[in-house]
Order: structure tokens, then C-alpha cells, then sequence
């Protein structure tokens, strides 16, 4: 690690500092590389690695100038397509409005569903051109199979291709980063200090005048292996401009031969499907099957018109049937109705007269009822009057006591104003007996006059009551003759009653007895609609098989064209490949060249110069290998410090919480790495 090192800019120049200079633009001649020299080593591998960069971005513009191409030319065809389509649309419709055109700067799903109305459009556009016109089908389903396998394969042929390009283009510009690094001057540089070091020890005892000698020795030599690079150059380059001119060749030839055979097929096919014999036609299998189905629904038409006319007389019977049952039924019914009615009628009547008789008997009930009360009045009256009888017997004897009690000497005694004061008293006293003996006078001469008239009323009332007996006892009559017409018309309701049960039962045999008629004529019904329907169904997958047919003929056309448009992109792709495989045989053939050159080299070159190549390397290696590990490229800077490792080892440091450099042993943190390439 102490050798790994980077010197100090003072060791290397002990003279004194002074202002900064410019970066060296060259590297210097002899003597040990210096911090300037590794300045510009990077600046070689960033020159290196811009280089490579400007590489892609050619290669870049060169695919996008293809798209381009590309992209205007869809746009021509785009356009072409639209005129085609706007001036097929407007030959065939009646209204003058213009189609909608397409912009394809819409969303896709609006693209698509425009496509698709376009396509729907031109469909029955083309069937209605091409009704009555009968064209082969069998041939052209095979020459379309065949047509669309020929184009996944042409397909899957140009991914290969374009996975094989991008390695190709991948290992060219690995070679060309690697002649780069090759031509570094760094690294003869390097080559060079490693070489005179080897041969220091072994030279050092000789003297200052061979020095310039092996000097111009040196240059001579140097001016010859610069010579040799040229030719073996030439060479490689014209191995590969040979490789290059056969594998042409080569191209040719199977492109000439595939575009012979290809006429061929194309003239052989053109030929076939423009006359088509009606034994191709008739042996094809499509052809039969269509026929075997048609036949067989040929064959369900009949069997369908057969059960329809059946179906159609059983209907008509049934609904005859149907009609007799429900007329019959309705008359007995409405003369059932009419009798009952008759005899409700009648009961009604009846009804009316008993009810009219019970009022009557209910209001002669209420006046029977109302004299009794009066009875029970006239009783209470008279014991009240025998009670005040008795009051007036008793007031009158204690009148007579008191006077007696009161004599003339006791009047006698007593003075003026005492007397006078008495006889108001019983001037008073008499006319309250005045008064209460005219009130109890009127009172008995109401009452007398009221028991006069109750006894009238209770006359007329006996008179009434006898009549109402009388009445009574009839309407006793008429109700036991009522009820006797009762008990009749009880029995025949009852009779009209079981008769109307057994009516119902029967009705409700004839109802389940006309909904298994109307069920059966629903399911004929059902079953005819259905016929029709299968027989509706049949002739439109009839008229749809037609159509197909139809159809199948445009379909071939637009294959065709989609088949020429793939040969063109096939012719496209095989061009690519060819100049692909034109330039992985320059590559081959540079390889094969530079193989027999190291083969050579190594042959005749020395032990001696072997030590110094792996010297070289060795130092190469030691400039470029990760110090730490020894086995990784140095590819991850210390920003901190400027010493660069391994991306492994500092991520390994950084883990592991080590973050110190390994070299001069200063911090540094995640933020401190900068990714080179060397």
C-alpha cells in the first residue's frame, strides 16, 4: 500500500513554488511520472470515454435519422390513406358532409374506436358492392395461413436480427474503447519506464558515449515498429474489406435465388387465384362443410314448417273446443242465476210484510207500557191526597184546642195592640187556608179531570188492546205461515246452494280442464315462436356464412397488402443484417489478423521482452487495480482526499463503519465518492 502512494508535487520538483501553472497539454518525455502526467492519464480516459460517448450519440442520430425517414414516409402514406378514404366515402354516400379525418395527435382509445367505425364502414360499404358475387374461399383461407406464417417468421427473423445488432453495435464499441485505451500514450508511457527499468541494471557500467548511440538506436527502432503497426494495419483492413466483399457476395447470391423463387410463388399463386377450377372449390373442406350445413338446415326448414302446420290445426281445434265448453257453460249458469233471483225476490217480500207487522205490535207495546205507568201514578197521587186529608183533620183539631184554650177572658185579659197584632196574625193565618184550600181545590179538580181522561184513554186503550189482540193473534198466524214459507225456501237454498257447489266443482273442472288447453297452446305457441325464431336464426348464420364469404375475399386483399408491406420491411431487415453480417466478418477478419499478429509476436519475441511485457502489465495493473483487493478495477474516488479504489472495497469500509481512507487515512462519508472510469 506505502507503494500505491501518490508522491508529493514537491519531491518531484525541488524547486520552489511559484504561480500555478497550466495543465500539461503533452506528457513529458523521461523521468518518472509526475502528478501532471496523471493529470493528463484522465484526461485521456475522460477524452477516451467522450470518444466512446460521441460514438453512441453518432450511432444515435443515425437511428434517429432512420426514424425519421421512416416517420415521414408513414406520414405520406397516412395522408394517401385518408385522401383514398375520404374520396371512397363521398363516392358512395349521398349526404355531402365530408368523413371525419383522423389526428393522430389524439388518445389512443379515440384512435382505435375511429379505426373501428372506419373499418365498419368500409365493410359494408364493400358487402354491399360485392352482394351476388361468388368467389372462392378455400384456397384463399390457406393462402392466408400461409401468408400470416410467413409473416411471424419474417417477424421473429427481424427481432433476431435487431437483439443480434444490438450485441454487435455493444461489442464494437468495446473494441474501439479498447484500441483507444490501446493508443493511450499514457500506457506507452508506462510500457516504455517499464522497459528501461528492466534494462537499467544490466547497462549502467557502460559509458556517456554509448548513451546517444542507444539513443538513435532506440529511435530507429521505434520508427520500424511504427512501420510494422501500418502494414499489419493494412493488412487487417484489407482482411476485412475481403470478408466484407464475400460475405456480400454471398448475400447476393441467396437474395437473388429467394427473389427467384419468390416470383415464382407469387406468379403460381396469382395464377391460382385469379382462376380458380370448381374442382378445387368442390374438393376444398370448407366448401363441404358449408354445404353438409346447408343441407341440414334445409332439412330443419322443413321438419319446422311440417310441425307448424300441425301445431296451427291442433290450435284451431282446441279453441273451437274451448269455445263450445264456455258458451254452455254461461247459459246453464245464467239460468241458475235468473231462478235464484226470482226466489230472493219473493223472500224479500216477505220479509218486508214481517217486519211492517212487528212494528206495529212494538208500538202498541210501548202504549200498553206507558199506561201501566200511568196507573202506577194515579195510585201514588191518591195515597198523597189521603195524607194531606189527614194533616188538614189534624191542623183543624189543634186549631180547635187552641180555641178553646183562648176564651173571652183570656182576650179579655190581654190588651189593645196584643189583640190587633192577633187578629192579623189569623187574618193572615185564614188567608193562607184560603189560599191553600183553593190551591188543593184546583189541584183535585185537575186531578179528577185527569183520571176523567185516563179513564177515556184506558177505554180507548182496552179498544185498541182488543184490536191489537186481534192483530196480535193474526200476525201469530201469518208468521207460523211465514215460517212455514221459511222452512221452504230454507230447503230449496240449501238445494241451490249444493246445486251451486256442484257448479263450482264443475266449473273448476272445465277452468283446470281450459288452463291445461291454454297451457298446451301457450307451450305450442312458445314452441312455434321458437321455431320461427330457430328458422329466423338459421337464414341470418346463413346470410352471416355468406357474408363471411364475402368478406373473406377483402380480408385476402388487405393480407396481400399487408403481406407486400412485410416483404418490404423483410427486405429492410435483411439489407440491415446484410451490412451487419458484412461488418461481423470485417470484425472476424481484423481478429483473425490480429490473432496471427500476437501469435507472431509472441513467437518471435524473447524471454526478455516477455518479462518486460508482463512488467508493463504489472504496472498497468498496478495503476488501474483497486489497491486493497488487488482484483477490481479502480472505478470510485475519494472527493476528500483524491485517492481511488474499488466501488466493492469502499462500500465494504463504508459498512463495516470504517470510513477512513486506507491509503492516507482520511475521514470521509458516503457524500464523498465520485464514479470514474479509467
Amino acid at each position: 500500500m506505502e507503494n500505491d502512494k501518490k508522491r508529493p508535487f514537491d519531491e518531484v520538483d525541488a524547486a520552489p513554488l511559484g504561480p500555478s501553472k497550466r495543465p500539461l497539454q503533452t506528457l513529458s518525455e523521461d523521468g518518472p511520472l509526475t502528478q501532471q502526467d496523471v493529470v493528463y492519464f484522465k484526461k485521456e480516459a475522460i477524452w477516451r470515454q467522450m470518444n466512446f460517448y460521441k460514438l453512441q450519440a453518432g450511432e444515435l442520430q443515425r437511428e434517429i435519422s432512420r426514424y425519421e425517414k421512416r416517420y415521414l414516409a408513414f406520414i405520406a402514406v397516412h395522408l394517401l390513406l385518408e385522401n383514398w378514404y375520404s374520396m371512397v366515402i363521398s363516392a358512395h354516400r349521398k349526404e355531402d358532409t365530408s368523413p371525419k379525418k383522423l389526428d393522430l395527435s389524439l388518445p389512443e382509445l379515440e384512435i382505435e374506436a375511429l379505426l373501428a367505425e372506419r373499418r365498419s364502414q368500409l365493410t359494408s360499404l364493400l358487402l354491399l358492392l360485392s352482394l351476388g358475387v361468388l368467389e372462392s374461399s378455400v384456397e384463399k383461407f390457406l393462402d392466408i395461413l400461409a401468408l400470416k406464417a410467413e409473416k411471424d417468421a419474417a417477424e421473429q427473423l427481424q427481432r433476431d436480427l435487431k437483439d443480434r445488432l444490438h450485441s454487435l453495435q455493444y461489442e464494437l464499441e468495446e473494441a474501439l474503447k479498447h484500441n483507444d485505451r490501446k493508443e493511450s500514450k499514457t500506457l506507452q508511457r508506462l510500457a516504455n519506464d517499464s522497459h528501461i527499468k528492466a534494462e537499467e541494471p544490466e547497462n549502467g557500467h557502460k559509458g556517456g558515449e554509448n548513451g546517444a548511440k542507444g539513443a538513435e538506436d532506440e529511435r530507429d527502432e521505434h520508427v520500424n515498429h511504427q512501420q510494422k503497426q501500418e502494414l499489419e494495419d493494412l493488412k487487417i483492413e484489407f482482411a476485412q474489406l475481403k470478408a466484407g466483399h464475400d460475405s456480400l457476395e454471398e448475400r447476393l447470391k441467396v437474395a437473388l435465388a429467394s427473389l427467384d423463387s419468390a416470383e415464382k410463388t407469387s406468379a403460381e399463386l396469382a395464377r391460382r387465384l385469379h382462376d380458380l377450377d370448381e374442382s378445387d372449390i368442390t374438393k376444398s373442406r370448407h366448401y363441404i362443410l358449408l354445404m353438409d350445413q346447408k343441407n341440414a338446415l334445409f332439412e330443419t326448414v322443413l321438419q319446422l314448417s311440417r310441425s307448424k302446420e300441425e301445431l296451427t290445426t291442433k290450435l284451431r281445434q282446441l279453441e273451437e273446443n274451448e269455445g263450445n265448453f264456455v258458451r254452455g257453460v254461461s247459459k246453464e249458469l245464467e239460468e241458475e242465476n235468473h231462478r235464484l233471483k226470482d226466489l230472493l225476490t219473493k223472500a224479500e217480500c216477505d220479509l218486508v210484510r214481517v217486519r211492517t207487522a212487528r212494528d206495529e205490535l212494538l208500538g202498541k207495546q210501548t202504549v200498553l207500557k206507558l199506561e201501566a205507568e200511568n196507573m202506577t201514578t194515579n195510585e201514588e197521587l191518591v195515597k198523597v191526597n189521603d195524607t194531606l186529608n189527614q194533616r188538614l183533620r189534624s191542623l183543624e183539631e189543634q186549631s180547635l184546642q187552641s180555641f178553646e184554650q183562648n176564651t173571652d177572658e183570656s182576650l179579655a185579659l190581654l190588651e189593645k195592640p196584643e189583640l190587633v197584632k192577633r187578629l192579623h196574625i189569623l187574618n193572615e193565618e185564614l188567608k193562607d187556608i184560603e189560599a191553600a184550600f183553593k190551591s188543593t181545590r184546583e189541584v183535585n179538580l185537575a186531578k179528577l179531570k185527569e183520571v176523567v181522561d185516563r179513564e177515556g184513554l184506558m177505554k180507548k186503550l182496552t179498544i185498541e188492546k182488543n184490536k191489537a189482540d186481534q192483530k196480535y193473534f193474526a200476525s201469530m198466524r201469518l208468521k207460523d205461515l211465514l215460517t212455514a214459507e221459511n222452512r221452504v225456501l230454507k230447503s230449496q237454498v240449501a238445494k241451490s246452494q249444493e246445486l251451486v257447489t256442484k257448479l263450482t266443482e264443475v266449473e273448476k273442472a272445465y277452468v283446470s280442464k281450459v288452463d291445461l288447453l291454454t297451457k298446451s297452446v301457450d307451450e305450442y305457441r312458445i314452441i312455434k315462436e321458437s321455431s320461427i325464431h330457430e328458422n329466423a336464426k338459421l337464414q341470418e348464420t346463413i346470410k352471416k356464412f355468406t357474408k363471411a364469404r364475402e368478406y373473406a375475399g377483402k380480408e385476402i386483399h388487405m393480407l396481400k397488402e399487408e403481406l407486400s408491406r412485410v416483404k418490404l420491411e423483410k427486405a429492410e431487415a435483411m439489407a440491415e443484417l446484410g451490412t451487419h453480417k458484412t461488418r461481423e466478418s470485417k470484425t472476424e477478419a481484423k481478429l483473425r489478423a490480429t490473432e496471427n499478429l500476437l501469435v507472431k509476436y509472441k513467437q518471435n519475441n524473447t524471454s526478455s521482452i516477455l518479462q518486460e511485457d508482463e512488467k508493463q502489465l504489472e504496472a498497468l495493473r498496478s495503476i488501474t487495480k483497486c489497491s486493497v483487493c488487488s482484483k477490481n478495477w479502480k472505478n470510485t474516488a475519494i472527493t476528500a482526499c483524491g485517492h481511488v479504489f474499488c466501488d466493492g472495497c469502499v462500500q465494504e469500509r463504508l459498512a463495516a463503519r470504517l470510513r477512513r481512507c486506507p491509503t492516507c487515512n482520511k475521514g470521509f462519508s458516503s457524500n464523498d465518492l465520485l464514479s470514474i472510469h479509467l
